[in-house]
C-alpha cells in the first residue's frame, strides 16, 4: 500500500519511510485471521507484513497466505527472539515494525510510527502501549492489561532502555547494527527486555508514544497469571546477574523500583502475620499491618489507576492480587538467582 507523498518545510518531495511488519507466529489461528485484518485495514502508510512461521503445525501459514502476507518459514523452532530476527533479514522496509500475533492495531497505527520516525531523525525505536479498555472482564485479565498499561504509559516522554515487543518499531539499520535479539531466548519471555537494554547501552534512543494504543487480546486467570509473573522475576533475575556489570545498582526494566522493594516487604508481612498467628504476638501483628500499609503505599499510583478505570471493585480484587503476586514474583526472582548460581543462565 502507498501513502501520499511527504515534502519538507521547503516544499521538496521526501521518500515515505517504508515500514515492514514483522510478526512471529506459532499455532496462532484463534486470532491471526483478526490481527492481519486489522493490519490491512491501515491507512496513510506505506507497508509490507511478514509471518515468520515457527513451525506451526496449525492452519497459521495458510491464514496468513490467505490474507496476503509474506510468509517466511523459520527453519525450525527458533523461539520468538531467532524468529524476529529471521524476520528482520528478510524485511526491506526503512522501519521494522515488530508485532505479537494476538495484537489488533488501530487503521492509523502504521501512519503514527512513520510519522514519529520522520519527525525525528534521531529517534531510533518507538513502542506502543496496550490500551487500558480490553475486551476480557476478568479480574486478573484486567490487573494484567492495566499493569502493563501503568508500567510503559509512566515513562512516556522518557528515553527508556526498553523495547517492548508486543508492538514496537525500530529503525532497520540500527537493528542490525545493534545485533538483534539474543536467540538464547528460545521462549517469549523477556527477549525485548535485553534488547532494549542492549539499545540503551549502544547510546540508541527509544520512546514510548503514549497515544500509540494496541489492544494485546490476552486473558488470564490466576494460575496463569502468577505462572508468567513467576518465570518473567525469574528471567529478570537472571539478566540482572548476567549483566551486573553493566547495570548494577540500576532499575533499566519496566517493573517500578516501587514494586521490587514490595516484594521483599510482601514476604516480611507474611512472615510476621504467620508469627502472630502462632504466638499471639500483638506486636506482629500491627508490624504486619505497617509493612502492608508501605507496600500499599508504594503501589498506590497503580491502584489509583485499577480504581479510575475499574472502580472501587476493581480497586479492591486488584489490591489482593498484587499481594499475591508480589509473594509469586519474590519466589520466581529467589529461584532466578539459585538457578543462577547453579549455571543456568537464561
Amino acid at each position: 500500500m502507498s501513502m501520499p507523498e511527504r515534502r519538507d518545510a521547503g516544499g521538496r518531495p521526501q521518500a515515505a519511510l517504508r515500514i515492514s511488519v514483522v510478526m512471529p507466529v506459532y499455532n496462532a489461528e484463534r486470532l491471526l485471521g483478526e490481527c492481519l485484518a486489522a493490519l490491512r485495514a491501515s491507512e496513510g502508510a506505506d507497508y509490507e507484513i511478514l509471518i515468520v512461521d515457527d513451525s506451526s503445525t496449525d492452519r497459521s501459514r495458510e491464514i496468513a497466505a490467505a490474507a496476503g502476507c509474506r510468509v517466511v518459514p523459520s527453519g525450525g523452532r527458533l523461539g520468538p527472539a531467532g524468529a524476529r530476527n529471521r524476520g528482520a533479514n528478510e524485511a526491506s522496509g526503512d522501519i521494522v515494525f515488530f508485532v505479537d500475533s494476538d495484537v489488533i492495531v488501530r487503521p492509523d497505527t502504521l501512519h503514527r510510527v512513520g510519522a514519529a520516525f520522520a519527525a525525528d531523525v534521531t529517534l531510533d525505536g518507538v513502542i506502543a502501549v496496550q490500551a487500558p479498555a480490553m475486551r476480557f472482564r476478568n479480574a486478573c485479565s484486567r490487573y494484567k492489561n492495566m499493569w502493563m498499561y501503568y508500567t510503559h504509559v509512566r515513562k512516556a516522554g522518557e528515553d527508556v532502555s526498553l523495547f517492548y515487543t508486543t508492538a514496537a518499531a525500530i529503525r532497520r539499520q540500527v537493528f542490525f547494527d545493534s545485533g538483534g535479539f539474543d536467540v538464547n531466548y528460545t521462549n517469549p519471555n523477556i527477549e525485548d527486555t535485553d534488547f532494549g537494554q542492549k539499545l540503551a547501552r549502544l547510546g540508541y534512543r527509544v520512546r514510548i508514544l503514549p497515544d500509540l494504543e494496541v489492544e494485546h487480546v490476552k486473558g488470564y486467570d490466576l494460575p496463569g497469571l502468577l505462572r508468567t509473573d513467576f518465570l518473567r522475576a525469574m528471567s529478570l533475575a537472571r539478566l540482572k546477574l548476567r549483566k551486573r556489570a553493566d547495570t548494577i545498582g540500576t532499575n533499566d526494566t519496566s517493573v517500578p523500583t516501587g514494586y521490587i522493594v514490595s516484594m521483599p516487604l510482601a514476604w516480611l508481612a507474611a512472615a510476621l502475620l504467620l508469627a502472630a498467628l502462632a504466638t499471639g504476638s500483638k506486636a506482629a501483628l500491627i508490624g504486619t499491618f505497617l509493612v502492608l500499609a508501605v507496600v500499599f503505599v508504594l503501589n498506590v499510583p497503580f491502584l489509583r489507576l485499577l480504581r479510575i478505570h475499574g472502580g472501587p471493585a476493581s480497586w479492591a480484587l486488584g489490591t489482593g492480587i498484587l499481594l499475591v503476586e508480589l509473594l509469586t514474583a519474590g519466589v520466581g526472582g529467589a529461584y532466578g538467582i539459585a538457578t543462577f548460581i547453579a549455571g543456568k543462565k537464561y
